[in-house]
C-alpha cells in the first residue's frame, strides 16, 4: 500500500476557462470506454488534439478507479434502509487552449491511495500513470472545497457560457473528486 494522494484543489481559474464538458455515467464497466471516447471527441472539438493520448489515459484510469470505488462503497454500505439504484460517476473536463483539467467524481469518501505495483498483476498502476502524464493531480471533497463550492445547478448560464458541473446535493452521500491537470509540455516529455 502507498501513501494517500495529496488533498488539494484544482487550479482556481479553471471555472473561467472557455471550454467545459460534463458527463455523468453509471458506475459500470462500459463507462470507461464511453468516457474515453467522449474525451477524444471533446478535445478534437476544442482544437486540443495534442492532449488526446495523455487525456485518454488519465480519463481511463480515473474513471476505472471511480467505478471500482463507487461499486465497492455501495457494497460496503448495503443495508435494508440503504438507497437503491446504480452509483453514478461524473467526468468533468475544462480547457483553456493549453491546459486540460480532468475531474472524476464518485461517492466514495475514501482518498485515492497509490499502491506499489505487483509485477505479477496487471492492475495497481493507475495513479502512477496519472502522475506520469499530468503536471499535478490530487483530490478534494466538493462539499468543503472553496474552489468547487460556487458551482451550482441553480445558476443559469448567460449567453455563450456553460454551466459548471453540479456539486452533489447535500443530502447525497459524501464523495470525492480526483483531478489531473494536463498540458502539452508534460504530454510530450520523454518517458
Amino acid at each position: 500500500m502507498g501513501m494517500p494522494a495529496h488533498q488539494a484543489s484544482p487550479p482556481g481559474g479553471a471555472a473561467q476557462w472557455p471550454y467545459h464538458s460534463f458527463l455523468p455515467l453509471g458506475a459500470l464497466p462500459g463507462a470507461i470506454p464511453c468516457a474515453r471516447l467522449h474525451t477524444t471527441a471533446i478535445l478534437w472539438e476544442w482544437g486540443m488534439e495534442a492532449l488526446a493520448q495523455p487525456a485518454e489515459l488519465a480519463v481511463s484510469e480515473l474513471v476505472t478507479n471511480a467505478v471500482r470505488a463507487s461499486t465497492d462503497a455501495r457494497k460496503a454500505r448495503e443495508a435494508p434502509d440503504a438507497p437503491t439504484g446504480l452509483p453514478v460517476v461524473a467526468l468533468r473536463l475544462a480547457g483553456d487552449h493549453t491546459h486540460l483539467l480532468v475531474e472524476v467524481s464518485d461517492y466514495d469518501p475514501r482518498p485515492p491511495i497509490p499502491t506499489v505495483a505487483d509485477p505479477e498483476h496487471d492492475g495497481g498502476r493507475g495513479l502512477l500513470l496519472i502522475a506520469a502524464v499530468s503536471e499535478r493531480w490530487g483530490y478534494y471533497y466538493p462539499a468543503t472545497d472553496p474552489v468547487s463550492a460556487p458551482r451550482s445547478r441553480a445558476q443559469a448560464p448567460g449567453q455563450g457560457e456553460w454551466l459548471a458541473a453540479p456539486v452533489p446535493a447535500a443530502d447525497r452521500e459524501p464523495g470525492k473528486v480526483v483531478w489531473a491537470l494536463l498540458s502539452p509540455s508534460r504530454a510530450s516529455a520523454p518517458g
